[in-house]
């Protein structure tokens, strides 16, 4: 069937594997399982309730998201336990009530006067978790700031209405670690960070809470997650070369590309121009050979996709065109009309830029919240 979806592209498409995508998420459950930690995916990499069905399959009960929106859409498909994994929107405070109400919803804050303005506002019980900064930098209280952040869980603890979980942190700073081995360092002295404000909040009377940590390099590459209560990682459902360029992933395991058609060639630059730009590989790069590179050719083989071409780079990217440089040898294979598959730097962003994938296993059409259409199949 993988062939015939290759016919039948007209226009930059993205390909799913949902063999990999079920792999993938087993041998995360798996690795949950085995260290007792709950498993509590983000579910803004796939942003599908087709997909979401895939987790449910393993038996995932309680999701992250990203936003309030998505919050709304995931528990219009069935989900129950929602965690906003964003600084509070105070402005969505309507939405926030309307689904506090009907579901287990829980929401982060890193000020205090976040929490009075919930303590406020709140019209049902809510769930709140204090987000911790152990090196990222974008959000959250400095896990060295021990008193600020035990001010502000014994703030949340003595509002009636909301519902103290513990403390939480993402470590997004392992995406910027150079090898595999520095992924999991960054990852584990984020965790022994979050154990230190545990044992502070804990010496000084105060319920500590879970412990929620959550970045698939570093989900993925941890061999030990002792103290830690939950694992957030959303990323490794489909993986992308930010993962595999880490070390997190192998070739194999990637179960997401996109298939450009290809509209030109340069000869003289051994370029393919491609259909395919910003528009749907957005801003993310990797540095290789001193260059920024937003997506490697991959493989089509046996039906799925195969092996990582280093030696064929997309470039340079405007709106719609993708510049992919490639040797003398795979120019020549490639004419005007023919499809190269694609795979992203980050895979999250793709799918938010193309809003529905093609499975390469039968062709169905699967649609994301950014859409929200019934799914469709092809004729």
């Amino acid at each position: 069937m993988g062939t015939e979806i290759l016919k039948s592209i007209q226009r930059p498409t993205l390909l799913v594997d949902l063999q990999k995508a079920r792999r993938n998420i087993a041998v995360m459950k798996a690795k949950a399982d085995a260290q007792q930690v709950r498993l509590r995916p983000h579910f803004k990499t796939h942003q599908s309730a087709r997909i979401g069905e895939l987790f449910r399959e393993t038996g995932i009960e309680a999701i992250t998201v990203s936003s309030v929106k998505m919050a709304e859409y995931f528990a219009q498909a069935g989900w129950r336990d929602i965690l906003i994994a964003f600084p509070v929107n105070w402005r969505e405070m309507d939405s926030i009530n309307r689904l506090a109400a009907k579901y287990t919803l829980a929401v982060l804050v890193d000020d205090i006067s976040s929490v009075e303005f919930l303590s406020q506002n709140v019209r049902h019980p809510l769930g709140v978790w204090v987000k911790i900064d152990t090196g990222l930098h974008r959000a959250g209280i400095w896990w060295e700031e021990k008193e600020n952040i035990l001010a502000l869980v014994r703030a949340i603890q003595n509002a009636p209405a909301l519902r103290y979980r513990g403390i939480l942190t993402h470590a997004g700073h392992t995406y910027q670690a150079s090898s595999a081995v520095e992924v999991r360092e960054r990852a584990e002295i984020s965790q022994q960070a979050m154990l230190a404000v545990k044992a502070y909040l804990v010496e000084h009377e105060c319920p500590a809470g879970l412990v929620s940590i959550g970045d698939t390099p570093g989900c993925r590459l941890m061999d030990n997650f002792i103290g830690v209560d939950e694992i957030r990682p959303g990323n490794f459902v489909f993986f992308d070369l930010e993962q595999w360029h880490l070390g997190a992933c192998g070739d194999e395991e990637i179960a997401v590309a996109l298939a450009c058609p290809v509209v030109s060639k340069n000869m003289a630059r051994h370029e393919l121009v491609l259909y395919g730009g910003a528009i749907q590989f957005a801003k993310e790069t990797l540095n290789m050979d001193g260059c920024p590179v937003y997506g490697l050719m991959i493989e089509f083989k046996d039906g799925t996709f195969g092996n990582i071409r280093t030696d064929c780079k997309l470039t340079k990217t405007t709106q719609e065109h993708g510049i992919l440089q490639v040797p003398e040898k795979i120019f020549d294979q490639y004419q005007i009309g023919d499809v190269v598959l694609v795979t992203p730097v980050h895979s999250c962003l793709m799918v938010q830029a193309m809003g529905e994938y093609v499975t390469i296993q039968n062709g169905e059409f699967i649609s994301t919240m950014v859409q929200q259409v019934p799914i469709r199949r092809r004729s």
